[in-house]
């Protein structure tokens, strides 16, 4: 613009300009900027050339300097991931690995709100395992597959992103439970084996704060060393379990029943200052069970095993100690129970098993019986030895009565 009187829509700063120019930053199409000159005096073409040719170098210098920046974001980016892995290949159970998964999360792509959702193996539903802008009533809540970014990363197993997230878009369980106000959200599928085990939630209160390539690029790249960790901590839990349990009835141990309840009596005498809570236990023992396996056949008696345990795992609370003794023996430590509520519980027990029928190879119907014994903790002498020995007396005049009942002593 040789005379800038001569254009309707500039606007002055300084009385004394006359001329100006203004050329694009451009690299390969796209725009960058501007670079303007205004002078005093006028300004002709050969002025115009050169401010076009500077205008190339600077666009050039621009674009340098956004690769740099680009590539350094980008190395700062592979050096938190790698940190991350090594961090949560330490962690070996899934909610502390949750929990440090917020915090990785929030480090590599900042957010004001982060939702970690993983899958509960015993009843197969999506559960907030911890988070970041949330309440803390908010852990545990399920989530639906379809509801919300993260329920819908899991029902399609893609990463999703809502620029319009508002108070209608989260699931149903949380709606009105997020601290923060979210305006755009990002859900992240943690898939393993083709199995989906859970889900990232990563939101942000500012509507003009979109989430760039490269923040979803590490999101999903989170999400993969994510969902490793995540199936292996499965598998150390199972290991663990393993270790723990029987593997036919899916209860306890021996070893780990013993260990238990050592744990278990040490913290009643360090209570028994004042009014100490009681203790109870029960003895089971499966009736004629030897001649009843020599009858019908192991693989006959390993069903009715699994049958009565599945009994002792329905009826006892989840607080109690239920393990598999030894053989057709079986035991039960009802903490804060009497022994009054335990003859009523193992008595219950008894009758569920009676009118049980279980059917041999041909089809024919068969019946179990089993005997119980139930004893207090003695608070003269609460040990490990009195309590059993005592319960194991009572169980011995179950047998002596005529099997098929439960006797206190």
């Amino acid at each position: 613009m040789a005379d800038v009187s001569e254009d309707p829509d500039y606007v002055a700063i300084h009385d004394r300009v006359v001329s100006e120019i203004c050329a694009p930053l451009l690299i390969e199409g796209t725009f960058l900027g501007v670079l303007n000159v205004e002078a005093v005096s006028p300004l002709d073409r050969t002025d115009r050339d050169l401010v076009a040719t500077l205008a190339d170098r600077v666009a050039t210098v621009v674009a340098l300097g956004r690769d740099r920046q680009a590539l350094s974001e980008r190395a700062a980016l592979f050096r938190n991931l790698h940190e991350f892995t090594g961090a949560i290949s330490l962690q070996q159970q899934p909610d502390d690995m949750a929990t440090s998964l917020v915090s990785w999360t929030d480090r590599i792509v900042s957010a004001d709100l982060v939702a970690i959702t993983t899958l509960d193996r015993e009843t197969g539903a999506y559960l907030i395992r911890a988070g970041k802008g949330i309440e803390a009533r908010t852990v545990g809540a399920q989530i639906r597959p379809g509801e919300g970014v993260a329920g819908r990363a899991i029902r399609d197993r893609v990463t999703v992103v809502d620029e319009h997230f508002g108070p209608a878009s989260y699931p149903a369980s949380v709606r009105g439970q997020a601290v923060v106000s979210v305006a755009i959200a990002v859900g992240v599928p943690l898939v393993r084996d083709s199995v989906v085990v859970g889900a990232i939630t990563v939101g942000r209160e500012d509507a003009t704060a979109r989430f760039q390539p490269i923040e979803l690029e590490a999101l999903e790249l989170l999400a993969g060393h994510a969902s490793l960790a995540l199936a292996n901590a499965f598998l150390h839990a199972d290991v663990a379990a393993l270790a723990l349990r029987d593997p036919l009835t899916g209860l306890y141990n021996r070893r780990y029943f013993d260990e238990t309840l050592e744990r278990i009596l040490a913290e009643h005498r360090r209570e028994r200052i004042g009014d100490p809570k009681p203790l109870a236990a029960v003895m089971f023992d499966l009736d004629l069970f030897g001649l009843f396996n020599k009858q019908h056949g192991h693989q006959i008696g390993d069903s009715v095993l699994r049958a009565f345990s599945e009994i002792l795992i329905r009826r006892f609370r989840a607080s109690d100690l239920v393990a598999r003794f030894g053989g057709e023996e079986f035991i039960a430590i009802l903490d804060g129970a009497t022994r009054d509520d335990a003859l009523r519980i193992a008595e219950d027990v008894r009758d569920r098993l009676a009118k049980l029928v279980i059917a041999d190879e041909a089809g024919d119907p068969l019946h179990v019986t089993v005997s119980a014994g139930c004893a207090a903790l003695d608070e003269d002498d609460p040990s490990r030895e009195t309590l059993l020995r005592t319960a194991d007396v009572a169980l011995f005049m179950a047998k002596r009565a005529g099997r098929d009942r439960v006797v206190a002593a």
